[in-house]
């Protein structure tokens, strides 16, 4: 997730830090546990009021890396690519003579925005490590029917560490906007509760 969707995302989900197979930081919007995303309603769509994370609404597409490390293409599920070809032809990827249409152009656009907001998240999570900010947790969960589910290999802020930073810190903390970011994972971290009963 990007910083500036966290600031709408820690209203309704849990904010929590994680790394990928690279290694590199991520924010993530906590769902639900065990295979079950809690935020759904009986027809399986996001309970009306919720916000929708970018990544789940850039679905089907994504941008790929190409193998030269250099740039990133355009990709698209296989079935969602007929889908849009066949029956819709206002939601065509291509113009008749070949060329991208709208369509195309602005999920591009927003797929490289939010590219660049995933860079940026991962470049301020690793200066939280770098400050001695972050701690491995686990979380208890209660489902229906009374069992319990832990959750664990996520990083969140310490605030007992995040007290006692120097004020210099503090300040360059605010400098690189990190101080609005923590508080809205800080925030969020209540919604951890939500996900269980």
């Amino acid at each position: 997730m990007g910083i500036g969707e966290v600031y709408e995302a820690c209203k309704d989900y849990p904010i929590l830090f994680t790394k990928n197979q690279e290694g590199d930081w991520l924010a993530i919007a906590l769902l639900g546990f065990n295979d079950k995303n809690v935020y759904l309603d009986e027809n399986r769509r996001f309970k009306r009021g919720k916000y929708l994370p970018a990544f789940l609404r850039r679905y089907p597409f994504i941008l790929v890396q190409n193998e030269d490390k250099k740039g990133f293409s355009l990709g698209i599920e296989e079935e969602a690519l007929e889908a849009l070809n066949e029956s819709n032809k206002e939601r065509a990827l291509f113009k008749e003579d070949k060329t991208p249409t709208d369509l195309t152009k602005n999920t591009l656009d927003f797929l490289v925005r939010f590219q660049g907001e995933l860079q940026a998240c991962s470049a301020l999570i690793k200066e939280l490590e770098s400050w001695g900010l972050l701690v491995e947790q686990s979380a208890n969960l209660l489902d229906e029917e009374g069992k319990t589910h832990t959750i664990n290999g996520f990083f969140t802020v310490n605030e007992e560490k995040l007290s006692h930073l120097s004020e210099k810190k503090h300040l360059d903390m605010c400098k690189k906007g990190a101080t609005p970011f923590i508080t809205a994972h800080l925030i969020s971290l209540s919604n951890i509760r939500r996900l269980g009963l």
